[in-house]
């Protein structure tokens, strides 16, 4: 579990954000192709990047780092015909590996009922966002 926000260290800080950089590697790569295409990206987070969530420490910190870099993106491509967007994620994913996990340790993460996600409403949400390219960001949350 990571340190609460007040005790993140800029060490934890900079680890948190290696999670950032694979998207940015992977962008590097795909946008030429993208570009051509007039196609579009679109990246997951978590719900820490819109919502305050001190226990999560420097993961929040990367989580905002990401969904800025989405919303960045989709500013600076808009006019070149690309779309980019982003998914906040508050909640389990039902039907998902954690969704499992979770489920079958009631225990140590408690009832599941009322904190899940239904995995084909954010796909629906999703495809729209990327045919209509009308907004860079859906936030999904049950917490």
């Amino acid at each position: 579990m990571p340190a609460e926000i007040t005790s993140t260290t800029s060490e934890e800080a900079h680890a948190a954000m290696q999670w950032l950089y694979p998207a940015i590697d992977v962008v590097g790569r795909v946008l030429p192709g993208v570009v051509e295409r007039k196609g579009g990206l679109l990246f997951a987070g978590g719900l820490s990047a819109v919502r305050p969530m001190p226990v999560l420490g420097a993961l929040a910190l990367s989580s905002a780092a990401l969904r800025n870099y989405a919303l960045t993106l989709n500013a600076a491509l808009a006019d070149k015909g690309v779309y980019v967007g982003t998914l906040t994620i508050g909640g389990v994913i039902e039907r998902g590996d954690i969704h499992k996990v979770v489920e079958s340790k009631p225990e140590q993460f408690g009832n599941l009922a009322g904190h899940t996600l239904d995995p084909d409403d954010i796909a629906e949400v999703a495809w729209r966002m990327f045919v209509e390219r009308d907004r860079a960001e859906e936030v999904f949350s049950v917490i």
